[in-house]
């Protein structure tokens, strides 16, 4: 059985994995003190047993993109900084460990992107996500940490933070009124979040110092997202676009996930509208 700690897992993805892992036969070993930091060493004080944790999944991060622009140095600070601190006790005690990042390609310099793109950033989330990356490969080239990176596109199925696109669009719907978005043609692939966790399942055998796109495969503009959602829910609402263009905006991602596929044999089991549907489906059984 093995004994694992997620940081953040009280988040959308942390408590989904955390359900699949013990469905799975996983132990979790969890904070005593879910207030503390993760870049504090309080936090990794408070382990009875360390050297019991077979792995840890490092989930926890701030990711608000258009907050990174208005305090770089707290995402800095959480997002690396905490990255180390997990890097130093994976490394005392042996852990292996799986790390979960972000899209890291900026603007495409070509399409579908592989793991073989060249990493670059257009704001300061992205920045502070692929220097924890640079952190694990150079503690698995120096160190002989065992880890993995995940690089999920765009995650969706969590419905807490409102900020977000599909969540506000969603809300948006569930009022019955109109659509309200800042643009609708930058064009994104998305990933259920079944999809994701069931990759980090697969991630807690794999540890394999490898680097992993997780994405669906297909690109979806947001006029295109706004247009399923209504199909799903069955409106026809008025939609208005503000014509705001988002700092340093991305005008498509579209993943390659053959790497996933061939060393892991995972692939989406949702497609974007499959996806869509399972949330309208979660939110009527909460509603009942």
């Amino acid at each position: 059985m093995l004994k694992i700690h997620i940081t953040g897992g009280n988040g959308g993805v942390g408590s989904a994995l955390s359900k699949a892992l013990v469905q799975n036969g996983a132990q979790l070993i969890r904070a005593k003190n879910t207030a503390l930091r993760i870049q504090a060493d309080a936090y990794y004080e408070q382990f009875d047993n360390p050297e019991e944790i077979d792995l840890i999944y490092h989930l926890a991060a701030i990711s608000f993109v258009p907050d990174s622009w208005e305090n770089p140095a707290r995402f800095i600070e959480i997002n690396v900084l905490g990255t180390t601190k997990v890097l130093e006790f994976c490394r005392k005690y042996n852990i292996r460990l799986v790390y979960v990042s972000s899209y890291a390609y900026g603007t495409p310099q070509y399409l579908p992107i592989d793991e073989n793109h060249p990493v670059s950033t257009s704001n300061p989330y992205g920045l502070s996500k692929i220097m924890g990356e640079e952190l694990c490969t150079f503690y698995g080239d120096h160190y002989d940490l065992s880890y993995l990176i995940v690089r999920p596109f765009n995650v969706f199925g969590m419905l807490k933070n409102n900020k977000l696109l599909i969540p506000e669009i969603i809300e948006q719907l569930e009022k019955g009124e109109r659509i309200k978005v800042k643009d609708l043609s930058p064009k994104r692939d998305c990933v259920y979040i079944d999809d994701l966790i069931r990759f980090l399942v697969l991630a807690a055998e794999n540890t394999n110092n490898q680097i992993y796109n997780v994405g669906g495969g297909s690109s979806y503009s947001v006029a295109e997202i706004i247009a399923i959602c209504q199909d799903v829910w069955g409106t026809n609402l008025p939609v208005e676009s503000a014509e705001i263009e988002r700092k340093n905006e991305i005008p498509e991602t579209l993943c390659n996930n053959n790497k996933a596929k061939i060393d892991l044999g995972w692939e989406p089991e949702f497609t974007f509208k499959e996806g869509i549907n399972a949330i309208k489906n979660r939110l009527a059984n909460q509603s009942n």
